[in-house]
């Protein structure tokens, strides 16, 4: 390579259009390694293979190409032993020592013999290959069309084969190595690999270069390079076009990981470290747990909290750095925690120091968000009160009869019966949280539980049985009274307990057991909201109303999904009780008065017939305002409220949305050819004729329209038209004058002259003016500029 000397020449390739190397090191009876290389060249219908060992040739075969594969387009070796060759409609594997060939998919195959290659085939291409046929499996699609094939070689004896919009990876066996295949964002014109990314040359317009993850085939980047053709395979990533070559050189894996990590695309740092070599990261660091214990918290802040505890279980994070997420119903007086401390299994479940670490900030959940994440927590918690007690018991089995050994492990079992006295109690919480029937399970075996909250949170609920026991007896408990004095004080960290034993209540009592809930207490303002509605509504449709009225219109609580809850409840109200009018005026007054409901997750509620003012108060929220006086028109017969609906959502700024003139459109344009309403438009006209514009109106009005039907109108069109040209024509003259007034000032100020003689002095620092810098005030006197601030200061005048 040094002096491109040549070395030898292969007599028998003559007429060759391809060609394709491969070494590698094999081991000779499992001992001896030695490298064996293998060229093989098309030369017209055959490929001849050349090898050689440790440099040294060994022997040349010649394969013939069955006749029923056509032209050959391309190759490329898989292993040392099997060349992949792609045709102009399929692909092939030749094996070197059985001279067979064997099809890897091609469209004359039946469906039965393309086995999991088909599959593969089906789910990689189906969204964009919508012309393949359904009884071939989805192959015809992807090789129907004549187009280059292309083969790209990757690690682990492992090719990419591409046609149309996609590329699949194979085996040496011909079998698909990945369940999903590469869908790229246009038709690859070349396919390569740069050590870990697959590479390919789109064609355009734009051309560009698509970098993909071969691992999540995900797109790392796209570059636009119009004159792009060629690209090379390997690590080092070269382009070719016409008359210019380029090279892509890659950002350090260091600095691409930490990109990736800023990005929060954890999945792909991921990835991106368990393809390449241990060597080219800081070994120092424990890079991929880093990342993983980010890409958990990741998890757990987006609310995947199944995945999340399952990578903090693999991690084996600390027991409280995980029950601190969570919020104080669970996690106590537990202080937020880092989370950039990767465990390991030597130091988990200690009680942890202080660190350079970002803190967590608190994650807001809703109440079904909690009631998941409380459910996957019970899991996690139980393994690590598992593995947390197997470690107390080896601690004390181990137990060194060495005094300074004996204080060292007692002091790690205490800091384990610490942490295990958090998981108990956690666990306790969480069991009352989501099932309280396995709360006896947790305590009738040797548990950890602190003592003062289990005692709290139990003689809580002995309470309330006792005062559901005795509230028919007569004495000072008797009645529901009590027992909602005592919820009304429990607090959002015992909600379960609350809704447990408000359900009696309000069947009991309706009016005064909405006091738990609506009463001016602080602990109710700290209940959630979005569960108390979920809770209501299961109840009672009229307590839910009570409630989300309270909330909104005594607490000015303005949550859309609390709007349009309160507004679907009343229109269920109404479907219940047709003849009760109070919930039809209810709904009315709210959807006026309202806005903070989402008008158009309210029209999908309505139904079909019936509703007809609700709908037109909705359409005028979304700007439907022709369809809203169709209703008041046609629907309800109703034009005062269509006049009037026109007078509150007039706008003089925006003519084209003349609302006036949508109501003259639906009265002089009926739907189905009807009759033109003549009369209600002339009085619209008569009324509020100045705001509509004439010649616009002369377009609507039916031909057989007398012309004294028009005379309140013009008139009334006229006056006022001639009204504000003489509005403008003052405004005109005022501005005139304004003008002049300005301009006499102008000149007046340019007229201004100072002279400065030889003789003239400054008031200041009593010196001649001379040639110096000067300034001058309003009222005439001269100063230096120098002495200027300090005249300002001491006189009338200030500076600017």
């Amino acid at each position: 390579m040094e002096t491109f000397a040549l070395r030898t020449q292969l007599s028998n390739t003559k007429g060759a259009t391809l060609f394709s190397v491969f070494s590698k090191i094999e081991f000779q009876d499992g001992l001896v390694p030695q490298v064996i290389t293998r060229l093989g060249v098309a030369v017209r219908r055959k490929i001849i293979v050349f090898s050689w060992q440790d440099s040294e040739f060994v022997d040349t075969k010649d394969f013939p190409i069955p006749d029923k594969f056509k032209t050959l387009r391309a190759m490329e070796w898989i292993g040392t032993q099997n060349l992949c060759v792609g045709f102009d409609n399929e692909y092939a594997l030749m094996d070197c020592k059985t001279s067979s060939w064997k099809t890897v998919f091609s469209p004359s195959s039946p469906p039965s013999q393309q086995g999991a290659l088909a599959s593969t085939l089906e789910s990689t291409f189906t969204t964009w290959n919508n012309l393949s046929s359904r009884a071939t499996g989805g192959l015809m699609g992807f090789v129907s069309k004549a187009g280059k094939p292309l083969i790209t070689r990757l690690p682990n004896d492992e090719i990419l084969l591409g046609k149309e919009h996609s590329s699949i990876s194979v085996g040496v066996d011909g079998e698909p190595k990945r369940k999903h295949g590469i869908e790229w964002q246009g038709t690859p014109e070349e396919l390569g690999y740069s050590y870990p990314y697959a590479v390919a040359i789109l064609g355009g317009p734009p051309r560009r270069i698509e970098i993909r993850n071969i691992e999540t085939r995900a797109v790392i980047q796209t570059v636009e390079m119009p004159h792009a053709h060629l690209l090379t395979h390997g690590k080092l990533l070269y382009i070719a076009g016409a008359d210019e070559v380029w090279r892509l050189i890659p950002n350090s894996f260091p600095q691409q990981i930490d990109e990736l990590v800023q990005k929060e695309e954890y999945q792909e740092a991921i990835s991106l470290i368990n393809q390449i070599e241990p060597v080219l990261l800081d070994e120092t660091v424990d890079t991929l747990g880093r990342i993983k214990s980010l890409y958990a918290h990741h998890l757990f802040r987006t609310h995947h909290y199944e995945e999340a505890l399952a990578l903090f279980l693999e991690l084996n994070v600390p027991a409280l750095d995980v029950i601190a997420l969570y919020p104080a119903v669970i996690s106590g007086h537990l202080p937020p925690r880092e989370n950039e401390v990767v465990s390991s299994p030597q130091s988990a479940d200690t009680v942890p120091t202080e660190s350079n670490s970002k803190v967590n900030p608190p994650i807001i959940m809703s109440t079904k968000e909690l009631e998941e994440a409380v459910g996957c927590l019970i899991r996690f918690l139980a393994d690590k009160r598992q593995k947390i007690q197997k470690s107390i018991q080896e601690l004390q089995d181990n137990n060194d009869s060495f005094s300074y050994n004996r204080q060292e492990q007692e002091d790690e079992i205490h800091e384990k019966l610490a942490v295990l006295e958090v998981v108990d109690t956690a666990l306790l919480k969480s069991y009352m949280m989501t099932n309280e029937r396995l709360v006896g399970s947790l305590l009738r075996v040797t548990n950890h539980c602190s003592l003062e909250e289990t005692e709290s949170l139990l003689l809580k609920h002995q309470a309330l049985e006792l005062l559901k026991s005795v509230h028919t007896a007569p004495g000072e408990l008797q009645g529901v009274l009590p027992t909602v004095s005592y919820l009304q004080r429990l607090g959002v960290d015992h909600l379960n307990l609350i809704l447990e034993f408000a359900a009696w209540v309000l069947e009991s009592d309706p009016v005064v057991g909405m006091k738990i809930f609506i009463d001016d207490e602080p602990e109710i303002d700290t209940l959630p909201r979005y569960r108390i509605i979920s809770y209501l509504e299961r109840l009672s449709l009229d307590l839910c109303v009570v409630y989300l009225e309270h909330i909104i219109h005594d607490l000015r609580d303005k949550t859309s999904e609390f709007h349009n809850t309160l507004v679907v409840s009343y229109l269920a109200q109404i479907q219940r009780d047709s003849a009760i009018a109070g919930n039809e005026a209810n709904l009315l007054r709210f959807l006026d008065e309202s806005k903070s409901y989402k008008a158009e997750r309210i029209l999908s509620r309505l139904p079909a017939e019936g509703c007809y003012e609700e709908r037109a108060i909705l359409l005028s929220r979304i700007g439907q305002h022709d369809q809203a006086l169709n209703i008041y028109v046609h629907r309800l017969k109703n034009f005062q409220a269509a006049e009037e609906y026109c007078i509150k959502n007039f706008d003089s700024s925006d003519p084209s949305k003349n609302v006036f003139l949508l109501l003259l459109r639906v009265y002089l344009k009926p739907p189905n050819h009807e009759k033109p309403m003549l009369e209600p438009a002339l009085d619209i006209l008569t009324r509020h004729g100045t705001h509509i514009d004439p010649a616009a109106i002369l377009g609507l009005l039916p031909p057989q329209t007398r012309v004294d039907q028009l005379h309140k109108f013009f008139e009334k069109s006229i006056r006022e038209s001639n009204k504000n040209k003489h509005m403008d024509m003052i405004v005109k003259n005022l501005l005139k004058a304004d003008r002049l007034q300005t301009q006499e000032q102008l000149t007046f100020y340019r007229s201004r002259r100072v002279k400065i003689t030889e003789d003239r002095m400054c008031p200041k620092c009593n010196k001649r003016i001379g040639n110096s810098v000067f300034a001058v005030f309003p009222d005439g006197v001269v100063v230096h500029y120098s002495c200027k601030e300090t005249v300002a200061a001491i006189g009338h005048w200030r500076t600017g």
